[in-house]
């Protein structure tokens, strides 16, 4: 008797698919796993939501990009952390005009701290869910 490898469960001997949750008992290879990233969103997420909470620490960004090419959920979060980054420069800049400088600061400071906390907890859940305001934005090839 095995196991499957992605809920644990027992499987008879022989299965091709794991009687808990249905997935495919036929072992990967190495080279397999960027079609199963896209393929399997739940897999996908899973395997790389500890290298994508990088993506919302500026520049860190292209860690999981290009570490991870294929991985949709990879290259959306990076996505995000780009738009969350350049966002972050041109608040930074706005907030140097004199006399309304510290009103952009402090408005902009707080949202862009709110969108931090809600992509790191999007990744942590495993979601592929768009930033408020600026999340539509797409830069990045998406895989």
């Amino acid at each position: 008797m095995s196991y499957c490898r992605h809920c644990g469960a027992k499987v008879p001997d022989g299965a091709g698919f794991c009687p808990v949750c249905g997935a495919s008992t036929a072992q990967e290879s190495e080279t397999d796993t960027n079609a199963s990233w896209n393929s399997d969103p739940v897999a996908d997420a899973e395997t790389n939501k500890s290298i994508c909470i990088l993506c919302y620490f500026g520049p860190l960004f292209l860690i999981p990009y290009f570490t991870r090419k294929g991985s949709p959920f990879a290259s959306f979060h990076s996505n995000q952390g780009l738009v969350l980054l350049i966002f972050e420069i041109i608040a930074s800049i706005a907030a140097t005009v004199p006399f309304i400088g510290w009103i952009i600061r402090l408005a902009c400071g707080i949202f862009i701290f709110v969108c931090f906390i809600m992509g790191i907890v999007n990744v942590s859940n495993g979601e592929m869910k768009e930033l408020p305001v600026i999340g539509n934005i797409s830069i990045l090839k998406q895989n």
